[in-house]
C-alpha cells in the first residue's frame, strides 16, 4: 500500500506541475456551460420566454379577422407588432423590402377583404346547410358559389428555422379558426332568427373548451420545469471527464518515450502498481471537475441571469452515477493511452473519439431531434448513458434504483477499457513499446 501512495504521489506532483492541463480540464469546461447556457436561454428559449420578437405586420382587412392576428400575437407576449417604421404606416412593399434586406425576420400581410370574403363563405355554407332542413329555398343558391380563398401572405428571412416557421403559421390558422367559427354561430342565429320570428338568440359567445395544461412527470414532489442549465452542466461535466483522455494519454506516452517508465520498472514495484495509481489520480481530478462544474451551475450561471442548477433529491445517486462515469472515462483514457504509440496518435484519436461519442450520445444535440438510425447508434455511447443517467437524478428526481442501468453499463463499459488495456500489454511489454 505504501508503494501505491508514493506512486500516487508521483502523479499528483506531475499533474499539478502541467498548469495549461489544468486549466484545459476545469475552466475550459466552466466557459463552455456559460456560454452555452446563455447562447439556448436567451436564443432558442426567447421564442417561448422572452418577448420582443419583433414582426411588421400590415393589416389591409381592418376587420376581424386582422384584428384577431393582431390580438393573437400581443397576447402571446413573444412578439413586438410593428406596424410604422419611422413613423410611416408600413405597406407590404416596404415590409417585403425590409425583410428582403435582414432588417426584419418576419412581415405579415393580411389583404383587403379577407374577413368580407370568409363572412360571405360563412352564409353561403350556413343557408346551405339549413336548405338541407326545409327552412331555406335551394333554389336561391343554385347560383350561388363560394369564393376563392385569400391569401394571408408571410414574408420569412432565410436564416428562420423551419419549426419557427411552422409554429408561426399554426398560430395564425388557430386566429382564423377562431374567427370562422365565431361568425359560423353568428350566421346560424341570424337566419334561424329570420325563419322563426320567435326564436331569441342566446347572448352567449363561443369560447374554447379544449385547454392544454404543461405537466412534466416525475419522481419529484416538487415540479421542475426542464431548462438550458439543467442540460448543459450534466452534458459538459461528462464531456470534461472524458476530454481527461489528453492528459492521462500525454503522461503515459512520455514516461514511455522519456525512459522514465523503465527506470520505475526497475524498482519492486509491480506494473499494475504504477497504472493504478495513475488510474486513482485521474479518478480525483474527474471528482473533482465535477464538483467544480456543479458548483458553477449553483452559484456562477444564477449571476449571468440564469436559473440556479436543481442536484435533485438523491445525494447519493448523485455521487454514485458520477463515480460510474469517472470511472468509465479514466478507463477510456488509459486504454487509448495503452495502444496509442506517440503524442501525436493519441491527442489526434482521443480528442475526435470524445468529440465523436458526445455527439452520438446527446450532449450536444438531443436524441429525441435524431433521425431513427442515429437513435440507435446513440445507445452506444457510455456518454448517452451518462447524460440519461443524470437526466434522471436531475429532471425526473430518480434514485438509486432509476439510474442502475446506466450505472451497469458505465461499469461494465470500464472493466472492458481495463480489460483490453490489460490484455495489449500482456502481449506487448510497456517497457519495450
Amino acid at each position: 500500500m505504501r508503494k501505491y501512495f508514493a506512486a500516487l504521489r508521483k502523479e499528483w506532483l506531475l499533474l499539478i506541475r502541467d498548469k495549461a492541463g489544468l486549466a484545459l480540464l476545469f475552466i475550459m469546461p466552466l466557459v463552455l456551460i456559460v456560454i452555452s447556457s446563455l447562447m439556448q436561454e436567451f436564443g432558442w428559449s426567447s421564442v417561448t420566454k422572452d418577448p420582443m420578437i419583433p414582426i411588421l405586420f400590415v393589416d389591409n382587412d381592418m376587420d376581424s379577422l386582422g384584428i384577431n392576428i393582431k390580438k393573437g400575437f400581443i397576447s402571446s407576449q413573444s412578439f413586438d407588432v410593428i406596424e410604422k417604421i419611422n413613423n410611416i404606416p408600413v405597406t407590404e412593399a416596404t415590409a417585403k423590402a425590409a425583410v428582403a434586406r435582414g432588417d426584419y425576420l418576419i412581415a405579415i400581410v393580411v389583404p383587403k377583404g379577407t374577413t368580407k370574403t370568409i363572412r360571405s363563405n360563412v352564409r353561403v355554407m350556413v343557408a346551405k346547410t339549413l336548405a338541407g332542413f326545409g327552412m331555406f329555398d335551394p333554389a336561391l343558391l343554385d347560383n350561388i358559389k363560394l369564393k376563392d380563398t385569400v391569401n394571408v401572405t408571410v414574408y420569412f428571412d432565410p436564416t428562420v428555422k423551419r419549426a419557427f416557421k411552422n409554429a408561426l403559421i399554426s398560430s395564425i390558422k388557430a386566429n382564423n379558426y377562431k374567427v370562422e367559427t365565431e361568425m359560423i354561430f353568428r350566421s346560424f342565429n341570424q337566419e334561424l332568427s329570420i325563419q322563426m320570428p320567435a326564436y331569441q338568440p342566446p347572448n352567449v359567445s363561443y369560447h374554447e373548451v379544449l385547454q392544454f395544461r404543461e405537466e412534466y412527470p416525475s419522481f419529484r414532489k416538487r415540479e421542475l420545469i426542464p431548462n438550458t442549465v439543467q442540460h448543459n452542466v450534466p452534458a459538459w461535466t461528462i464531456f470534461a471527464m472524458f476530454f481527461i483522455v489528453i492528459p492521462f494519454t500525454q503522461s503515459l506516452i512520455r514516461e514511455r518515450e522519456e525512459g522514465s517508465l523503465f527506470r520505475l520498472g526497475t524498482m519492486p514495484v509491480p506494473y499494475m502498481n504504477l497504472v493504478m495509481a495513475k488510474v486513482g489520480m485521474y479518478l480525483f481530478v474527474c471528482l473533482l471537475q465535477t464538483v467544480f462544474m456543479l458548483l458553477g451551475g449553483m452559484l456562477l450561471l444564477p449571476v449571468f441571469g440564469l436559473p440556479m442548477l436543481d442536484l435533485g433529491s438523491d445525494f447519493i445517486a448523485l455521487v454514485l452515477m458520477t463515480l460510474m462515469v469517472a470511472m468509465a472515462a479514466v478507463g477510456y483514457g488509459l486504454m487509448v493511452g495503452t495502444i496509442s504509440k506517440t503524442h501525436q496518435q493519441a491527442a489526434a484519436f482521443g480528442s475526435i473519439s470524445v468529440i465523436i461519442l458526445s455527439a452520438m450520445g446527446g450532449l450536444w444535440v438531443p436524441i429525441y431531434l435524431m433521425p431513427p438510425f442515429m437513435k440507435t447508434v446513440s445507445q452506444l455511447s457510455p456518454m448517452n448513458w451518462a447524460i440519461s443517467g443524470y437526466y434522471n437524478i436531475f429532471l425526473r428526481g430518480g434514485s438509486i434504483v432509476n439510474i442502475l442501468p446506466e450505472v451497469f453499463r458505465l461499469f461494465i463499459f470500464f472493466l472492458m477499457t481495463i480489460l483490453v488495456s490489460s490484455i495489449y500489454r500482456k502481449i506487448k511489454s510497456p517497457f519495450n513499446a
